[in-house]
């Protein structure tokens, strides 16, 4: 298993890459049409539809995902177990999910959350939960499972889906907002059937069960990896909110473009974290203490020379595929690219991190991160709109740069004392 890792991880890696590349185009044209179709203000609408669901799923799933990719490449839990376990832990959470919307519905509190969105388009959007969890439960057991290209090519086969049944929904059949939410659906529905048609044949068993050793195997583990994901998600997507509070859905929907570009640059990242990530749990800690210093510089720079290239075309990439409506996305976008490089660093120690078994440290990274996040949004968006919330997460996102390196040092540090008693 170790040559095996040790063999593949540049080549897993650069397919992961390359299919985020190609996934990266047909994103693009996915967003053309919805920026085109709807303007500013109907892509902020749906862009917050959209949050919703996946920000419960966020809050409320304990950090299953993370626990099947531990658990699963480490061999510690057999898939039966996992997926019966995934399913069950599936329909507790989009119970709560839906009571919890339910309840800010009664209360007012969701207008207030979403304002500017229909009721009705949040509630068709909720349908979204429990297959935006499936989807993650199935994909982060076949990256356990070390079936990196399966995950690839179920991604691509989604952005395909949802490119072409977006195309028809918003310019032949012109549904607008209920067409564009109903082509998101359908692409999620096909690639959790295939994902799951791939699991039963590896063994995976569907019908909802919970063991207790199976229950504090992955709450174990992933409650303390979940943490992190909660807030490394606020710290993601809470200005949004934000933004919506103060400046409206049109102001969202500018946004959405400066973080979309500026987010390009995370896809190697993501790459060699989705990699790195079941690798750290997989091989000794000493060859990871040598392997992963040099992925992280090397992806770091990477990053940089792909920041400056955004930078340098950024303008004409907006004005090409959003039109000049959304060219005020611009100067934001200039301003998230220093945090987005520096995070893009560090989600590759942080997936090493929680890769060694250690996934509390970046729950303290992200904690750290979304503090600075919510109180300079709070400072910068009302004086400074849309570039004060990119202000804000650059900030915040070089924080959390810098706490990965002092977090990675300790773990690395611990596990060499650890691994060679002599040299303490």
């Amino acid at each position: 298993m170790q040559r095996f890792l040790r063999g593949n991880f540049q080549q897993q890696v650069g397919i992961t890459f390359l299919a985020q590349i190609l996934g990266l185009i047909l994103l693009i044209l996915y967003s053309a049409i919805i920026a085109r179709q709807l303007g500013p203000e109907g892509k902020g609408i749906l862009a917050l539809a959209l949050l919703i669901p996946e920000m419960l799923g966020t809050l409320l799933n304990c950090g299953i995902g993370v626990a099947n990719v531990y658990l699963a490449s480490s061999r510690q839990v057999d898939i039966r177990d996992l997926t019966a376990n995934s399913v069950g832990f599936t329909i507790l959470v989009t119970a709560l999910g839906v009571s919890l919307v339910g309840i800010l519905a009664l209360t007012g509190w969701l207008q207030k959350l979403a304002e500017g969105v229909p009721t009705w388009l949040i509630w068709l959007a909720m349908l979204r939960l429990p297959i935006w969890l499936l989807g993650v439960y199935f994909n982060t057991l076949l990256q356990g499972l070390h079936r990196i290209a399966t995950v690839n090519v179920l991604t691509i086969v989604q952005n395909v889906l949802l490119l072409v049944g977006t195309f028809v929904a918003l310019s032949v059949l012109r549904l607008g907002l209920l067409g564009a939410l109903l082509a998101s659906l359908g692409s999620m529905v096909v690639i959790v059937l295939a994902a799951g048609l791939l699991l039963r044949r590896m063994g995976g068993v569907f019908r909802p069960r919970w063991t207790v050793p199976v229950i504090r195997s992955t709450l174990s583990y992933g409650l303390r990896g979940h943490i992190a994901n909660v807030l490394q998600f606020f710290n993601y997507r809470l200005d949004m909110f934000l933004v919506n509070f103060y400046l409206g859905p049109a102001g969202v929907g500018i946004y959405t473009v400066s973080v979309r570009l500026a987010e390009l640059l995370w896809h190697l990242p993501n790459a060699v974290g989705f990699v790195i990530f079941p690798k750290a749990a997989a091989t000794k800690p000493q060859e990871m203490n040598s392997f992963t210093p040099r992925v992280f510089r090397i992806t770091l720079a990477l990053t940089v020379l792909g920041a400056l290239g955004l930078a340098s075309v950024g303008k004409f990439l907006i004005q090409l595929i959003y039109s000049p409506t959304f060219l005020g996305a611009y100067t934001p976008m200039l301003a998230l690219l220093p945090g987005v490089v520096f995070l893009g660093g560090a989600k590759v120690l942080t997936n090493e991190i929680a890769g060694r078994g250690y996934p509390h440290y970046n729950s303290l990274n992200s904690g750290i991160g979304l503090i600075l996040t919510v109180a300079l949004d709070l400072t910068l968006i009302p004086k400074q709109g849309v570039l004060g919330a990119a202000l804000a997460s650059s900030i915040a996102y070089t924080a959390v740069f810098v706490t990965a390196i002092i977090s990675y040092l300790v773990v690395s540090q611990r596990q060499a004392l650890m691994y060679h008693p002599s040299d303490r």
